[in-house]
């Protein structure tokens, strides 16, 4: 509740998409989907206005909507895939790679998660990625350790986590 209520501070001040949807996230953490679904149109309608404009910027938050708050995979990749066109990032990599994992495309998402776990970056949301990609391809082993450093990076990673 007190989530919902800074969020809502938030959105009346600064009213973007990502926070929309970080909003809608919260929402559906509680079971309110009938108020998640709200804010994710909203979140959606500035996305796709952005990107009419001719703005990059929401592509990765674009791929993370479909991946996880509205479920369409084959969006998801379409998004990641745009995103790693323009930024040759850690980030558009993770992004691709949990796309494909929610697709159930195992293969490319190994091979993606591989690519940006090279660059060294020790982030939680990643390692996390990563711990359930490999668990996913077969390789529990792997997975387990992945997922003991996302925790170890932040213990409270898995309690709660809004796309950013």
């Amino acid at each position: 509740a007190d989530a919902i209520h800074l969020y809502e501070q938030v959105v009346s001040r600064v009213p973007r998409p990502d926070y929309f949807q970080a909003l809608g996230d919260v929402y559906t953490y509680q079971g309110k989907r009938t108020e998640a679904k709200v804010w994710y149109e909203k979140a959606l309608a500035g996305y796709l206005k952005s990107v009419e404009q001719g703005n990059a910027h929401y592509f990765h938050h674009l791929a993370g909507f479909y991946a996880d708050s509205q479920e369409d995979p084959a969006e998801a990749v379409r998004w990641a895939r745009k995103d790693l066109e323009v930024r040759h990032s850690v980030y558009a990599q993770d992004s691709l790679a949990w796309a494909y994992y929610r697709a159930g495309d195992f293969t490319n998402a190994l091979a993606e998660i591989t690519r940006a776990l090279s660059m060294g970056t020790r982030d939680a949301h990643l390692l996390f990625h990563a711990s359930m990609i490999f668990s996913r391809a077969g390789q529990l082993e792997r997975g387990d350790e992945l997922l003991r450093q996302a925790m170890s990076v932040d213990p409270k990673y898995n309690s709660f986590h809004v796309h950013r």
